[in-house]
């Protein structure tokens, strides 16, 4: 399979932003995915323009503040379990946040969510209409090569496969399979390793990555900048494109 690196979170932090900046002059990112409800957007933003890698909007209706919109559910059990009740208020949401990235006058060519909750019934049909009317043609899907590593990656992967469908009937594309969910802010070499005969097929891999010069949801996210910018990812990397 052909591997694409995304590293998400781009805005939420200035220490992801700076380890983002370190790893786009080496090459082994292909897309960034943005917030932008985080503090830090003026300076991912930057980022976006001055590299030549995809932008994604990241999202959020998880992590406040929002830009229009409140009173979502802060757990994320009830997002898999009631965000259709949601559903308009996160359009009104999504919509906003998309809006506000692309009067930044970056072009965006893909979609996904913080912490994936666009898959959820209810919500990938909110995204896949977002992606419809603003003419982007990709949406993340939680496809995972290591479904059966816990209950959270069997149903997350099931309701992936849900909204690979869907977005398969609308013409828009997605990702064979999301890598990294399962060792989500601290994937490793072993992982990476462990993963390979999984993606010894046709088709495209996204592997999500959440690197940081400081921590700031994950003490390892450091760890994760340190082995991107490792020889051994790169040639990893090249084994997959």
């Amino acid at each position: 399979m052909k591997v694409f690196v995304t590293v998400d979170d781009l805005g939420m932090a200035a220490g992801i932003n700076s380890g983002v900046e370190m790893l786009l002059h080496s090459g082994v990112i292909h897309c960034l995915s943005i917030m932008a409800t985080g503090p830090e957007l003026p300076g991912a933003v930057e980022l976006g323009r001055s590299y030549d890698v995809a932008v994604s909007v990241h999202l959020n209706c998880v992590q406040p503040p929002f830009l229009v919109e409140d009173g979502f559910p802060g757990s994320h059990f009830a997002w898999f379990r009631k965000g259709a009740k949601y559903a308009e208020k996160v359009r009104n949401e999504w919509r906003s946040q998309i809006e506000k990235v692309l009067s930044t006058g970056l072009t965006v060519t893909r979609l996904d969510s913080h912490q994936h909750i666009h898959n959820a019934a209810g919500l990938r049909e909110v995204i896949l209409d977002l992606a419809g009317e603003y003419g982007i043609g990709a949406v993340r899907g939680a496809v995972l090569p290591e479904r059966w590593h816990s209950p959270s990656c069997f149903i997350l992967d099931r309701l992936g496969r849900r909204l690979l469908k869907s977005a398969v009937e609308r013409g828009i594309s997605t990702p064979d399979l999301m890598l990294g969910f399962s060792r989500s802010g601290n994937v490793c070499r072993d992982y990476l390793e462990s993963i390979d005969g999984s993606i010894e097929c046709d088709g495209v891999a996204e592997l999500v990555m959440h690197p940081a010069t400081s921590p700031v949801w994950a003490s390892t996210q450091t760890d994760e900048l340190e082995l991107m910018r490792s020889e051994w990812f790169a040639e990893w990397l090249r084994k997959h494109l």
